[in-house]
């Protein structure tokens, strides 16, 4: 059953001030009590709280400085909502959006029906910590990779071709292979290649000390029994998630939480196909794919997942294809989901059932 609030405290956050709105149902109609900026710093939250009645909530989205608020306010002995702003078009594309009436919007939404603030929970600071070091190591790839597309540019353009190698061992390799025309040009990627090959190196040696603590360790290596899942994503999902599988009363309400399902647009007889939500985490749903993608993979292991995708993708066309990907990624986040919440029950990855259409896809395909 949801708490009723007869006050509410909305607080619209930018990165220098924030608009609060103090929010109080008066025989029935709500009615502002009082609105006022204060600095967005942790000073300028006590100052203001000091003087409220803490049985009203404080509400913000998620954002930037949420997770600090959130502090502030619980050590406070205040009730803090989180919503998120993913979920409120009522604010996010309102015709007359600024801070002072995100402010009230917040508010107000908090004294009806705090579940029209699709509240979340916060992660502890060990998953946060996680998540923070898997942000750091993909920016650092991203960069690397585009370092390497620009010095195999470069070389084509001069008309040499750098053997083919993987990004992390490419400095090594590079060097060695090409002329001295090509190296006094590209010389300081190569250095910087050098340094983010060790800084990477660095990041995931802090990855994996993190993923033996007791937060970790057993959902980390539950979740590597599963074929071509391998550290990174598995400490991934796990940080992202926060580890709390509670927050799924069912495994396939992660797909919705995830962002891939599709979106509904349905009305009468009309009934739209559309695209995946891509309501949840990015840099989750990144390595989910990746996973899909070598799951489908001729020379993987065989799983139920894998019959699943080829039967989709057997039906044939670059559609077929993107779809057998994603609904592979769907169900690695569902199996999952259900492998955590039974971390005794032994994991199958081919059942006797699934073996069978997967040889019949197989003999199909050859035959086709």
């Amino acid at each position: 059953m949801n708490t009723v609030y007869c006050t509410t405290i909305g607080a619209d956050v930018s990165d220098r001030t924030t608009k609060i709105c103090v929010m109080s149902k008066e025989s029935g109609k709500p009615k502002i009590v009082r609105e006022t900026t204060i600095p967005t710093t942790p000073d300028g939250f006590r100052t203001f709280l000091e003087g409220q009645d803490k049985s009203a909530p404080l509400v913000f989205e998620t954002g930037t400085h949420c997770r600090w608020i959130d502090k502030v306010g619980t050590g406070m002995g205040f009730k803090t909502i989180v919503a998120n702003p993913a979920r409120l078009r009522m604010i996010t594309e309102s015709n007359t959006k600024n801070d002072k009436n995100d402010a009230r919007t917040l508010a107000r939404m908090a004294l009806a029906d705090v579940e029209l603030l699709h509240p979340v929970r916060l992660r502890d600071d060990e998953h946060q910590k996680m998540v923070n070091l898997h942000e750091i190591r993909d920016q650092l790839v991203k960069e690397r990779t585009a370092e390497v597309l620009q010095i195999r540019a470069i070389a084509k353009s001069m008309g040499f071709r750098i053997p083919d190698c993987s990004a992390e061992c490419f400095h090594n390799i590079a060097k060695n292979s090409i002329p001295k025309e090509l190296s006094d040009i590209v010389w300081p990627l190569m250095k910087e290649l050098k340094s983010k090959a060790v800084t990477i190196k660095t990041v995931e040696k802090q990855m994996r000390k993190l993923a033996k603590s007791d937060v970790f360790k057993a959902q980390v290596e539950r979740l590597m029994e599963i074929p071509n899942v391998g550290f990174i994503t598995a400490t991934c999902f796990v940080a992202v998630t926060g580890g709390d599988m509670d927050k799924f009363d069912r495994p396939r309400d992660i797909g919705p939480w995830l962002g891939v399902t599709p979106k509904q647009d349905q009305s009468g007889d009309i009934d739209r196909q559309c695209h995946i939500t891509k309501a949840g985490s990015k840099m989750l749903r990144w390595k989910l794919t990746e996973c899909a993608q070598r799951v489908l993979q001729k020379t993987s292991a065989d799983m139920d997942l894998k019959v699943k995708g080829l039967r989709i993708r057997a039906r044939g066309g670059k559609i077929a294809k993107g779809k057998s990907i994603t609904a592979v990624a769907r169900g690695l986040a569902v199996l999952m989901v259900a492998m955590l919440k039974k971390p005794d029950v032994p994991y199958v990855p081919l059942s006797e059932d699934k073996a069978k259409e997967l040889a019949q896809i197989r003999a199909a395909m050859a035959a086709a």
